[in-house]
């Protein structure tokens, strides 16, 4: 089983691949089948720069997306989304959004402008409401301001505590955000494709969301021993 130290180890490790050195040998140990250096990434304490921690609203039973009556206004709950906040957003945003377009109104307040604030400001906006924003802080002193952007929505919920009706409206979740991502992708939202690489000495696990979910996972394989550089 991959654990979440080993992936954020293994993600960490990307944005470093294209400046460290390398060796000069032109074999597929050292090169990714999409051409690409695969480098062993230089790590001491003395190469870091600072070092940043941001609090996650994990929740055991999963992310809450659901609408509450207050009198004569609509509460829409979406929060705590644990470590995939950013790769949720859109998509527990998406699932808000449906349920207040369920109501009369057409004005909204949005609490928050971290990710998932302003991805629901935004996709109101896009439904015609008239949005305004109430926030205790604003960018970049926001959590996710200095949170790693990576589609990763693995420490979002304990498998063993959420309901059958969770899993549903994750996936849901989870599908409408992958593809409003596809539309931003470029160099005007800073959303890119990149390869990502998760060192484990086991086997695929066939329940994982990697495995689960391939196609929003696309051109998974192994690497063997003898494809990369590492022990």
């Amino acid at each position: 089983m991959v654990t979440r130290r080993q992936i954020l180890q293994s993600m960490t490790a990307v944005p470093f691949l294209t400046s460290c050195v390398a060796t000069n040998q032109r074999d597929s140990k050292n090169y990714t089948p999409s051409g690409s250096p695969l480098r062993r990434v230089n790590v001491s304490e003395d190469r870091i720069i600072r070092s940043i921690a941001g609090l996650r609203p994990y929740r055991s039973k999963g992310f809450v997306v659901r609408a509450e009556q207050m009198n004569e206004k609509v509460i829409i709950h979406n929060y705590g989304h644990g470590g995939g906040g950013i790769t949720l957003s859109w998509g527990t945003s998406h699932l808000a959004r449906q349920l207040a377009t369920q109501t009369q109104h057409k004005r909204c307040a949005i609490l928050g402008c971290g990710a998932a604030g302003l991805s629901a400001a935004r996709l109101m906006q896009n439904a015609g409401w008239e949005v305004s924003i109430y926030a205790k802080d604003l960018p970049p002193n926001t959590t996710s301001n200095i949170a790693g952007g990576q589609w990763s929505p693995t420490s979002v919920f304990d498998k063993n505590a959420v309901s059958p009706a969770f899993l549903t409206q994750f996936e849901s979740a989870m599908r409408h955000a992958y593809r409003y991502y596809q539309d931003l992708v470029g160099d005007e939202y800073g959303v890119r494709w990149i390869s990502n690489y998760m060192i484990n000495n086991d086997a695929a696990d066939p329940n994982s969301l990697y495995s689960r979910y391939k196609s929003m996972y696309p051109q998974q394989f192994q690497l063997e021993p003898n494809k990369h550089p590492f022990n």
